[in-house]
């Protein structure tokens, strides 16, 4: 009888956060990605959110590897990736927004944001425009591990106002 009594509260418990859209599950969406000239491998940026489509205030953002040379696998970024290449450093972090630039780019600002529609999606701007950021893709002729020789950075994105896609080249 004990039994039963509990097991009816935990599904009645389970019953409710279901209902109450409050679970605090982490969901993830694709932001951008960034592809190389050295492999195939792609590096995915996705927006974290947790209750009502908000964003996770300490986390908002989590890069990993798509490793497709390596059967397409998923793998953390190292420290060192981390730490000097591809990892990100907030400027400022809420469950609405977060402000953000590459840690081996501080030229140039990002915003994670709702668009219209109410998905998140990654601004900057190109010129003087707003752009959503889609891909970013980084020529690499040479160099070392430390010091790779970047010839070119492409910001593939689309115009907020005109909606049309654009192809941005950065010198580095």
């Amino acid at each position: 009888m004990v039994k039963n009594r509990f097991l009816h509260i935990a599904v009645m418990l389970l019953i409710g956060l279901l209902n109450s859209g409050s679970t605090g599950i982490e969901t993830s969406s694709l932001l951008f990605k960034i592809g190389r000239s050295k492999d195939s491998n792609e590096i995915i940026y996705l927006a974290n959110t947790v209750r009502n489509e908000q964003l996770n205030p300490g986390n908002p953002i989590t890069p990993y590897w798509r490793k497709q040379t390596s059967g397409n696998i998923k793998e953390s970024l190292t420290w060192i990736q981390q730490k000097y290449a591809y990892g990100l450093k907030y400027i400022s972090k809420s469950d609405q927004n977060a402000v953000f630039q590459f840690v081996s780019y501080n030229k140039r600002n990002f915003e994670l944001k709702k668009k219209r529609n109410g998905e998140y999606a990654v601004f900057t701007l190109s010129g003087k425009e707003e752009v959503e950021v889609h891909r970013i893709f980084i020529q690499i002729d040479g160099g070392t591990f430390w010091v790779p020789k970047i010839s070119r950075v492409e910001l593939h994105a689309t115009a907020v106002n005109s909606r049309k896609p654009l192809i941005e080249i950065i010198i580095p």
